[in-house]
């Protein structure tokens, strides 16, 4: 809270009202720019400045410099060393003029923001190695200016649509444009709308992107915290799971980052949505153009009608407009009378029992337990072996199972039942070779695998 109260007791001397100093900062750096003055400029040329903005902007007096002076030397201005009555811009003062051009015109314009996000988030294949490359490339340090860069295109992209959208009311507010010149600027304005979109959308099938190769990469710290889980090596085990925790912080952080990037966006989206009404605003306008002119049309053929020319200049008949009352005719509704009493007794109706429907559900939970009580079985089947000959093939088991005259949906749920009941106890170990293994009875080919003790 000490910072805000510094802010608060400080602001003038860190924002100065612009004729107290404002103006006169913004006036000396574009004079330094354009050479007509150089640093170190003198007392002389400040009260030169001074004139000038006081005549720009009709001022009825001119601001005195040692009025303002103590201000501006407290963070805008520094006095020459060993040159008296000679001054210099701080670096302050030039990051403060150089943010309010920024804001009034922004370089991330004219750069789409799918392509910044492609700069700033993106991985190579196989480029995080160790967990000091994933800190190194995307920690919440090193990462900071990339965010930076995304954040200040999204400011540029609000700024960019807002002044499109008022564009869009000063097109629909000016009446004196034809429908032709209406339209052909309501054009050119609204295609912006177009391409930020697009350009939206290509941005956020990125960022899907780059988050889906980064959680393979948190994915990957945890195979290693697996991998050494049974070593006894406290040293490895406990560095594993380190690694592990900082790739899951990096990735939150990183997630959170995305997530008001997203909310940014749905606001950016929003302004693109108020944009597409004031297209149906233009259609409206149009209509109501027209149907004014339609009604003068009419006007114009009835007076001509009832025109007739004299003496006295033209005159109309009928005594031209007529004017008549407006009225209605009333209408009385009147309800019709209902009989609501329910006179008809409620009638229960029996539902009689569908013997063929319940026969054809009976066979049907017989034939699944009997085929489950094969399943369990061939399974009990297969850790006996498993338990006398501490080892057992799935290509073997599962052409054992086709032979004694199974089906192969029942093979392969038995060697899926085999691999995870033996998965889950500790002593016993299974071993997959990226070898294509044929069965006997079936085209079907699977990895050579084997359950051991």
């Amino acid at each position: 809270m000490n910072n805000y109260t510094a802010l608060y007791d400080q602001y003038d001397l860190l924002l100065p009202p612009k004729f107290d100093g404002g103006y006169l900062i913004i006036t000396l750096d574009e004079k330094i720019k354009q050479g007509s003055i150089e640093e170190p400029f003198s007392h002389q040329q400040i009260e030169e400045t001074l004139i000038e903005i006081s005549d720009r902007f009709q001022q009825e007096s001119v601001r005195q410099w040692a009025k303002i002076k103590d201000n501006l030397l407290h963070y805008f201005i520094r006095n020459y060393p060993n040159q008296p009555g000679k001054y210099y811009l701080t670096d302050y003062a030039y990051s403060i003029i150089e943010t309010m051009q920024n804001k009034l015109d922004n370089p991330y314009k004219q750069h789409p923001l799918k392509r910044s996000f492609e700069l700033s988030f993106y991985l190579k294949f196989k480029e995080i190695q160790s967990i000091e490359d994933l800190e190194r490339k995307f920690g919440r340090l090193f990462i900071t200016g990339p965010k930076k860069i995304v954040i200040d295109h999204l400011a540029a992209l609000e700024d960019e649509l807002q002044e499109a959208y008022k564009t869009l009311n000063k097109i629909l507010s000016d009446e004196k444009d034809n429908a032709v010149e209406l339209v052909k600027k309501f054009a050119i304005t609204f295609k912006k709308f177009g391409a930020r979109a697009e350009d939206i959308t290509g941005a956020m099938a990125s960022k899907e992107k780059f988050l889906k190769d980064l959680q393979l990469v948190v994915d990957d710290f945890y195979a290693k915290v697996e991998e050494t889980k049974f070593l006894d090596n406290n040293i490895v085990k406990d560095k594993a799971i380190k690694d592990w925790e900082k790739a899951k912080i990096i990735y939150t952080d990183i997630a959170d980052f995305f997530k008001s990037i997203e909310a940014k966006i749905s606001i950016v989206r929003r302004q693109i949505n108020n944009a597409s009404e004031k297209l149906s605003e233009l259609q409206e306008y149009f209509s109501a153009r027209a149907n004014y002119r339609l009604q003068i049309q009419k006007m114009l053929r009835t007076v001509l009608d009832v025109a007739k020319y004299s003496e006295e200049g033209v005159i109309f008949e009928a005594n031209f407009p007529l004017k008549k009352l407006v009225f209605e005719r009333i209408r009385m509704l009147y309800l019709r009378h209902s009989d609501f009493d329910n006179k008809k007794p409620n009638m229960v109706i029996p539902v009689l029992t569908d013997e063929r429907y319940e026969m054809i559900e009976r066979n049907k939970i017989d034939n699944e337990v009997n085929r489950q009580k094969t399943i369990n079985t061939w399974v009990n089947i297969g850790r006996e072996k498993l338990e006398k000959q501490k080892g057992v093939s799935m290509d073997e088991l599962m052409n054992t199972v086709l032979e004694a005259g199974e089906d192969l949906s029942i093979a392969y749920q038995v060697a899926a039942e085999m691999i995870s009941l033996s998965s889950e106890e500790k002593d016993i170990f299974i071993d997959i070779e990226q070898k294509l293994v044929q069965l006997k009875q079936n085209e079907m080919a699977l990895w050579q695998t084997k359950i051991r003790k």
